[in-house]
């Protein structure tokens, strides 16, 4: 009764200006979470920063190169047909999966093409890689123009996590990405995908003189400074 209508004014907006930006925080905080949910590169899920060094074999396990022309050398006959460097080495690339997340893929990208940050190289070193707190996949390529090779894929996990996750549905979409980011052509390789996944304590690869040798390569892994 005593209060001015100038005062009833004031008092009236004052909680609509106060429930405005509550509903707009509201609504930046719930697009926050949905974005960091969708990004691979999320860092409330990725607190752990890592150096990841990739180490090709010689030779693809069948004992082909990893690229150039399988089964083929210019030859020291009567008859001498110059070919293409048959015995090159891989153009390696690493894609990190996490759980229900399409794969991160290390990748140098020009135009529409794609190249590995280790060019023709044996061995590749990935520096300041995000990796989640939980069990993850690794996916290892070897690029190339038309169709790119598998060298290895594994399942990493951290020690915390290592006894509580269910790796079965993490597996399945890791052989999923494997099967789109590099199809298998001959039936030798089919049957190799299909040996049981290596599962590897994150731990055992990590730190100076610590490896961990996959069928086709050497993984090696150090926190990044």
């Amino acid at each position: 009764m005593g209060k001015s209508k100038a005062s009833r004014k004031a008092y009236g907006t004052v909680p609509f200006e106060v429930w405005k930006m509550n509903y707009m925080s509201k609504w930046l905080l719930l697009f926050g979470i949905l974005t960091c949910v969708q990004s691979a590169l999320c860092l409330a899920a990725d607190r752990q920063i890592v150096n990841i060094t990739v180490v090709a074999d010689q030779t693809k396990v069948n004992g082909e190169p990893w690229d150039g022309l399988p089964g083929l050398s210019g030859g020291r006959g009567s008859v001498f047909i110059p070919l293409p460097n048959t015995n090159a080495p891989p153009d390696l690339a690493i894609c990190i999966v996490r759980f229900q997340s399409e794969p991160q893929c290390l990748i140098r990208r020009e135009a529409d093409k794609q190249f590995s940050f280790c060019q023709n190289s044996y061995d590749c070193t990935f520096r300041r890689v995000a990796i989640p707190d939980d069990p993850f996949g690794l996916i290892i390529l070897d690029l190339d123009l038309q169709r790119h090779d598998l060298v290895d894929f594994a399942l990493l996990t951290p020690e915390s996590t290592s006894g509580s996750a269910d790796l079965t549905q993490l597996e399945e979409e890791v052989r999923g990405h494997v099967e789109r980011l590099a199809p298998a052509f001959f039936e030798g390789e089919r049957q190799r995908r299909k040996r049981e996944t290596l599962v590897i304590p994150l731990e055992r690869c990590m730190g100076s003189g610590r490896a961990c040798k996959l069928v086709q390569s050497e993984l090696r892994m150090n926190w990044a400074d």
